[in-house]
């Protein structure tokens, strides 16, 4: 059977020597993972949302340092590291977050759509509970990475139906990003806690390795300029992650909002960027706080010069002294 290798992160073993090893499975046991579940519960009580999951980022991170950590696809000895992986596993595990897919939010609905795929053999949910993670066995362990990529382009150009909690329709997302740190084969997994996970061990063997695809864009004319803006290379050349969808015969991206810790609360995705059916760009938040942030303010937020830039490229007036010496 697959195995795993287990190391107990205490206050005084922060090097990741004390390894251990057991089944896989063993490791995702749920009966297994209730004795650490005060201790996860307690991380969940920090993160009810993504904004409170980033402002105790430090208290999180000291709490996980008491859990047991593992490492999914190999086998290691003296410690977690590339090199120090003696024997691979024919499996990879992908991570869901809240950080890289705005518009998620009900995390058993997402795992219930993800686990459609014919090859997820485990999903659950993740230490934080803002994501779930996912076991897919591979075809050739010593070609982790590409398969690992080519689970991302499929993720990425991938319908995916999702009825959220409060959704009174479906959420259609044209593509999910996955977290791309257990592309190393050593990617460090905490133990979590999932009381009904999805386990399928009939799940097929993924075969597929990443080959480059072309990958369309949207884009709007500028009534301004007459000219092209790329939305799509606009959101990310800024780090800006989103999820998109089609909405009124437009685009919608669905990101985090720039003005989020100045809200009330957050318990959905509830901020967009959009290009309507005729083509123009658009930005909405449906908090109070943002409801005069409209497209203009939102590009500034990230582009503060992206007018002035314009109306200083624009032709001066003509003098009638300039005009008389063209004569």
């Amino acid at each position: 059977m697959t195995r795993l290798s287990r190391v107990v992160l205490s206050s005084g073993e922060q090097n990741g020597n004390n390894i251990m090893q057991q089944t896989i499975g063993d490791f995702l046991d749920p009966q297994r993972q209730r004795q650490h579940i005060a201790l996860i519960e307690a991380i969940r009580a920090l993160c009810p949302t993504l904004e409170e999951k980033e402002r105790n980022h430090d208290r999180i991170a000291a709490l996980k340092k008491s859990l047991p950590a593992g490492i999914i696809s190999g086998v290691a000895v003296d410690g977690i590291s590339e090199q120090n992986i003696v024997e691979r596993n024919s499996v990879i595990a992908i991570d869901v977050d809240a950080k890289d897919n705005p518009a998620l939010y009900d995390w058993q609905a997402v795992k219930a759509a993800v686990s459609k795929s014919p090859y997820a053999a485990y999903a659950g949910l993740s230490v934080s509970g803002l994501g779930i993670f996912v076991l897919i066995p591979i075809d050739d362990a010593t070609k982790h990475k590409q398969h690992f990529d080519a689970v991302v382009s499929d993720f990425a150009n991938t319908t995916f139906t999702i009825m959220q909690n409060e959704d009174t329709e479906p959420t259609i997302l044209h593509g999910i990003r996955l977290d791309p740190a257990p592309s190393n084969i050593a990617s460090k997994r905490f133990v979590s806690y999932d009381p009904q996970p999805y386990w399928n061990t009939e799940a097929q063997i993924y075969t597929k390795t990443f080959e480059p695809m072309k990958l369309y864009v949207r884009k709007y004319t500028s009534y301004h300029s007459g000219k092209q803006f790329d939305v799509e290379a606009f959101l990310n050349a800024h780090g800006i992650a989103y999820n998109e969808r089609e909405r009124h015969g437009g685009v919608q991206y669905i990101v985090t909002c720039p003005w989020a810790n100045l809200h009330s609360s957050r318990s959905k995705a509830d901020s967009a960027v959009f290009v309507d059916a005729d083509g123009k760009p658009g930005y909405k938040c449906m908090h109070g706080h943002c409801a005069d942030k409209h497209w203009q303010q939102y590009r500034e937020f990230y582009e503060p010069d992206a007018y002035h830039r314009r109306s200083a490229l624009s032709f001066p007036r003509l003098s009638d002294f300039d005009i008389h010496s063209l004569i």
